[in-house]
């Protein structure tokens, strides 16, 4: 995996051969946090206190039409108070960017190595245990320019994981290696200059490697109207369709294939003000995971407002519903709730601290008892003001 990563960052730098500047920045970030059910359980195990370090570096170059990016990250993360899960973190990634007069072209790519306590959460919604998961990630993508109002993006994504086959603290939950490919096509059309139109087509292929293998075909197609009232006011709205075959091969030989039709929707409003800016967003929409395919449902609300130049504060919180694409009953439909607010100050240029609260709760079908869980985190960050440039 490192390979294409090392592969793709030697690639970006020969095409900055040109460079005439260049930039490092180290970064040190450390975080104290508290959590009363670490893995969201309606009895949780034990509370947790854990302390994570973050020492961390980015890279640059840059040219008359083009950027490179790099970064590589380390945390460790130590529990205070339960010690066989400490573990160690690294990610890395890098992005390239070029601009010419009507195409500009993109390639990224990233391989990550994070506890799954980091990762499931964001993905399927189910933390069950700690296991260690290796991304790679590839991302290349394209805009052409026709004219100064019309243009056309087109994107392929593609997403690699493996999960370490070590017992876990319960015994009894494993995760599923996948592959998992997305490419897209978006047109987008500037009506007028309140009005931007867009419309997108996509199809996706996502694998999984285990005893039961999951082969899951996935295809959007969807059209989107953004309109701004004023500078401060921006709204969007998209609507669409969603079509997908699931394929499951057993164990003993057997193959079941289920097809579905869904809907694919998102709406958003954002109004800044003066001292601060709130966003409402809702969306709709279908997508695979290591459990099957998932339809899933959210609004979040994030109003922020800066109470002074230094100090900053916001309150985020979520709704999320997930069901289980063409079931009516399953253990894994649930939905989840959060609210989280913080405070920021900005100490000098170089260094920031936060402090942050949030509230989870999760409800699944078919149980009676919901799984709560509290966070409280004290963040503290430094970045030396440092910049090397070559003429």
């Amino acid at each position: 995996m490192t390979k294409g990563i090392l592969a793709l960052l030697m690639l970006c730098a020969s095409l900055c051969c040109s460079a005439n500047d260049y930039y490092y920045q180290p970064i040190f970030n450390s975080n104290q946090r508290y959590a009363s059910n670490l893995f969201m359980r309606p009895v949780p195990l034990q509370d947790n206190w854990i302390t994570t370090v973050s020492p961390g570096i980015n890279l640059g170059l840059r040219h008359e039409k083009g950027e490179l990016k790099s970064n590589f990250t380390w945390n460790e993360l130590i529990y205070d108070n339960q010690s066989e899960l400490n573990v160690a973190e690294q990610l890395f990634s890098a992005d390239y960017q070029h601009k010419g007069e009507r195409i500009q072209w993109n390639l990224g790519g990233s391989y990550n190595n994070q506890s799954s306590v980091n990762t499931e959460s964001k993905i399927s919604g189910l933390v069950f245990s700690q296991v260690m998961r290796k991304q790679l990630s590839l991302a290349p993508s394209v805009t052409y320019s026709f004219n100064e109002l019309s243009s056309v993006t087109s994107n392929y994504s593609f997403t690699k994981a493996t999960y370490d086959k070590v017992n876990n603290l319960q015994g009894n939950v494993s995760f599923s290696d996948y592959d998992y490919h997305v490419a897209s096509s978006t047109f987008n059309h500037l009506y007028t200059n309140r009005d931007k139109l867009n419309g997108t087509l996509s199809s996706s292929l996502y694998q999984t490697s285990s005893q039961n293998s999951q082969t899951t075909y996935n295809n959007v197609a969807q059209i989107g109207w953004q309109h701004s009232f004023s500078e401060q006011l921006i709204t969007y709205a998209s609507v669409g369709i969603n079509y997908s075959i699931v394929e499951t091969k057993f164990s003993q030989g057997l193959m079941q294939t289920k097809n579905n039709f869904g809907q694919v929707y998102s709406a958003s409003i954002q109004k800044s003000f003066e001292k601060g800016s709130i966003s409402l967003a809702g969306s709709k929409n279908q997508s695979p995971t290591s459990i099957g395919l998932q339809t899933q449902t959210s609004i979040s609300i994030n109003p922020s407002y800066s109470i002074t130049e230094r100090w900053t504060s916001g309150i985020s919180a979520s709704y999320n519903k997930s069901e289980m694409t063409g079931v009516s009953t399953s253990t894994n439909n649930r939905t989840f709730y959060s609210i989280s607010p913080n405070v920021n100050w900005k100490c000098t240029p170089e260094i920031n601290m936060g402090l942050s609260y949030t509230y989870q709760q999760s409800e699944y079908q078919g149980s009676t008892q919901s799984s709560l869980g509290n966070i409280a985190q004290i963040q503290f960050s430094y970045q030396p003001q440092i910049n090397n440039q070559v003429k």
